[in-house]
């Protein structure tokens, strides 16, 4: 049994997956490291009781603190293939917005932030349990063309930026389900989604707001497609 703790950072959420080995989903933005070090100490674990670190996806405010964490202890890191230009160079590369709102939060969001080379370059179906974590890696490009979830057996998935909780990084609404404020690639957002509703996740943990509730996310969607044509 594994149990999923939240790390709420700056704009973004990282998150402690506790069983019979810790991994941690995402770092934050850059200069966050001592606030992830601390939710940890909080929970009685150092850096080295982390198993794997696991990025939903390059963007900043998700893989900002990595090269920071890693100068306390070389903890094994892990990004899907797509985006490890994005950890290399320590860039987001191109914004895609999709509203007045989001061209607004570019400045704030889109900051450069120290490069790492992950040790593991994840793909579709990648099974965790060899971390001692019972979970699935899937990948759900849209947000970015290397986004992925994790898929827990117990029926929690981490969906980093697929989705987002409210408006603002969760500030108001935060358990509305949403389409993100950054879509990369839009053809293959909705496809994603959908691979996630197919699981038999029934909580949603995202990377801004939430959690959402499967039901309720896909109640939305139902509409949102529906209003879309």
């Amino acid at each position: 049994m594994i149990s999923i703790h939240r790390i709420g950072l700056s704009i973004s959420n990282a998150f402690l997956v506790k069983g019979a080995t810790n991994i941690l989903i995402d770092t934050g933005s850059p200069g966050e490291g001592k606030k992830i070090l601390k939710a940890l100490q909080k929970h009685g674990l150092q850096l080295r009781d982390i198993a794997l670190i696991v990025h939903t996806h390059g963007h900043s405010d998700h893989c900002g603190s990595t090269a920071e964490l890693l100068q306390h202890y070389k903890v094994p890191t892990a990004l899907h293939a797509k985006d490890l230009h994005m950890a290399q160079t320590g860039r987001n590369g191109k914004i895609y917005t999709t509203t007045l709102v989001s061209r607004l939060l570019v400045p704030f969001v889109d900051k450069p932030y120290a490069p790492f080379t992950p040790d593991h370059l994840l793909n579709d179906l990648t099974d965790l349990s060899s971390y001692g974590i019972n979970a699935n890696v899937i990948h759900t490009p849209g947000h970015s063309k290397g986004s992925l979830s994790i898929v827990f057996d117990q029926g929690d998935a981490i969906i980093g930026d697929l989705l987002m909780g409210g408006l603002l990084g969760g500030t108001f609404f935060p358990k509305q389900p949403g389409y993100h404020y950054f879509i990369e690639d839009s053809a293959a957002l909705h496809p994603s989604i959908e691979k996630v509703l197919n699981t038999p996740a029934k909580r949603y943990w995202v990377g801004h707001g939430g959690q959402l509730d499967a039901k309720r996310v896909a109640k939305w969607y139902e509409l949102a497609v529906n209003s879309e044509r």
